[in-house]
C-alpha cells in the first residue's frame, strides 16, 4: 500500500481549490489520495474503474481527473480518450498515476490526451505544486 504524507497548509498560503476525481482500482490508495487532497483544500470525488470514472466525471465536471492507467477492464487509456470525446469533459486535465514509467508507457499517455504522466509512488510535494500550477492557471484563465 502506497503511503502519503498528510500535512497542513500554511495558514498564510492563499488556496484555490480544484474539482479533482482521483480515479484507481486500489480503493485504499484512491481513498488515501482522496482524503490528502480535500485536506489540502480541493473538491474531490473517487471512481474506482472506468465506467464509473465516466459517469463521475460526466456528473462531476472535474478540473483535474487523477488517472490510474494499469486498471482491470478499460484500463487508464481508454478512460482518457473517452474523456476526451466527451464535450461536458474534454477540457478536464488527465494526469496518469501510475506505476508504469516506460518511455512507450508515456508516449501511449500523450496520444491518449494526458497533460502529465507521474510514476507511483509519487511524491506528495511534486503534486501539490503540480497542482498549484494548474490552479494558477485556472485563476489567470
Amino acid at each position: 500500500m502506497e503511503e502519503i504524507r498528510m500535512e497542513r497548509e500554511d495558514e498564510t498560503e492563499p488556496a484555490r481549490g480544484l474539482r479533482v476525481l482521483v480515479v484507481d482500482d486500489n480503493r485504499d490508495s484512491a481513498d488515501s489520495l482522496a482524503l490528502w487532497l480535500e485536506l489540502a483544500g480541493h473538491d474531490v470525488r473517487t471512481a474506482y474503474g472506468g465506467p464509473e470514472a465516466l459517469d463521475a466525471a460526466e456528473a462531476f465536471l472535474p478540473a483535474v481527473v487523477l488517472l490510474d492507467i494499469g486498471m482491470p477492464g478499460m484500463n487508464g487509456y481508454d478512460v482518457a480518450r473517452r474523456l476526451r470525446e466527451h464535450p461536458a469533459t474534454r477540457a478536464a486535465l488527465l494526469v496518469a498515476m501510475t506505476g508504469w514509467g516506460q518511455d512507450e508507457d508515456r508516449r501511449r499517455s500523450q496520444e491518449a490526451g494526458f497533460y502529465q504522466h507521474l510514476v507511483k509512488p509519487v511524491d506528495p510535494g511534486s503534486l501539490k505544486d503540480l497542482l498549484a500550477r494548474i490552479a494558477a492557471g485556472f485563476a489567470g484563465a
